[in-house]
């Protein structure tokens, strides 16, 4: 099973795909397809392997197999289907007594029920412009749906970019022609800010999180100033990944603090149950003590959200793994023990008024295979 990307706990899964065409033309679909999958056919299969499956192991596997299968459909634009195989992964997860799997499935269910709905409403649309894809009004309201509801930016923005809404035609056009360009796609970040000031409801939200995503791409090449502009605009925000503050009093394990989705291995991105997680932290406890690291919250945040668990490709573990969040030197959560890896569980807990946040990981006698990953925490406002 190959990896997959993105928060599934957060805003959207990230699903990119775009093709083009020769002479630079989209092709017109929602998403490609997927093969040319049978998803009646692919949802019996699934069923059957549920079925049929001799252990709590292999009904995990089971169950993530079911959730690629309802992704693959959100891709082929196939909502309706996805929204039934992904029912299917929420039972298969709960009977694997795999929390991660569930929680996941939940996701995947929630997401393509709301693309079910929204692409109802676009499908005209969207069919106006295989006829005539000059269609201003047409592009617009398409461009829309791919962007914000599919959270396909790079097509979206070609569509936007050729629609009859104003303010979204100058940002589109504004940041495709300056994507590799840190300070201008810091003014299409502001642009795209205030910009969700006018809307309401998830279209205010889900541009908020694309103003975010490009103040997140410039934040690691920012210094002085520019970092501290930066720094107040992604304060600003609901959310924000720990990946994107400013670290304070690390005191690493074995390995160094791991960010941007690495364990700190030097190995690249880690993953979990195959899912990789872009905003995640790595924090292997040392022997007989605690690895830590704090984030100075000024008491602006409500709540904290995360994940916890081993990487894959972790081996045995010889002593249990736990995780504990503290505010200002109170503990405010601490994991049960965690030994085996797929395994994850999931915080969320209130930081209202707190200054310092410290995420902690700690492992009794010799921490051989504790290599602690924290799955893209978050603060919320």
């Amino acid at each position: 099973m190959l990896p997959q990307s993105r928060q599934f706990f957060i805003h959207t899964f990230i699903l990119l795909s775009v093709l083009l065409l020769s002479g630079g033309n989209q092709l017109l679909q929602a998403f490609p397809p997927a093969g040319n999958i049978d998803f009646d056919e692919k949802y019996r299969q699934l069923l059957q392997a549920a079925k049929s499956a001799p252990s709590q192991g292999t009904l995990k596997e089971v169950a993530f197999n079911t959730i690629n299968a309802s992704q693959s459909a959100i891709q082929s634009g196939d909502y309706t289907s996805a929204v039934k195989i992904a029912a299917l992964a929420i039972k298969i997860g709960k009977s694997s007594g795999n929390n991660h799997a569930f929680t996941m499935a939940n996701s995947v269910k929630q997401r393509s029920t709301i693309l079910s709905r929204e692409y109802r409403d676009v499908e005209k649309f969207h069919q106006k412009l295989q006829e005539n894809p000059n269609d201003a009004n047409a592009a617009s309201f398409y461009g829309k749906f791919v962007a914000l509801k599919l959270n396909n930016w790079k097509e979206g923005l070609y569509w936007l970019a050729r629609g009859d809404d104003t303010e979204y035609r100058t940002l589109a056009k504004q940041e495709i022609a300056n994507s590799q360009d840190a300070g201008a796609l810091l003014a299409v970040a502001n642009g795209w800010y205030q910009l969700a000031d006018k809307e309401k409801g998830l279209t205010k939200q889900e541009l908020e999180m694309h103003a975010y995503d490009l103040y997140s791409q410039v934040w690691p090449q920012s210094i002085g100033a520019g970092r501290t502009a930066i720094n107040a605009k992604l304060s600003e925000m609901p959310l924000r990944y720990l990946n994107h503050m400013q670290e304070k009093d690390v005191l690493p394990g074995p390995w160094p603090f791991g960010k941007n989705g690495e364990s700190g291995n030097g190995k690249g991105m880690y993953t979990v149950n195959q899912v990789e997680f872009p905003n995640g932290l790595g924090l292997h406890p040392p022997n007989n003590g605690f690895a830590r690291v704090r984030f100075q919250l000024d008491g602006q945040y409500n709540t904290f959200v995360t994940g916890v668990a081993l990487m894959d490709h972790t081996s045995e573990v010889r002593r249990s793994v736990t995780f504990t969040v503290f505010g200002d030197d109170r503990v405010l959560w601490k994991s049960p023990l965690i030994r085996v890896r797929g395994e994850a569980v999931f915080c969320k807990v209130s930081v209202r008024n707190i200054n310092r946040l410290e995420i902690r990981t700690e492992s009794p006698g010799q921490a051989y295979g504790a290599h602690a990953v924290w799955l893209d925490p978050h603060v919320l406002k």
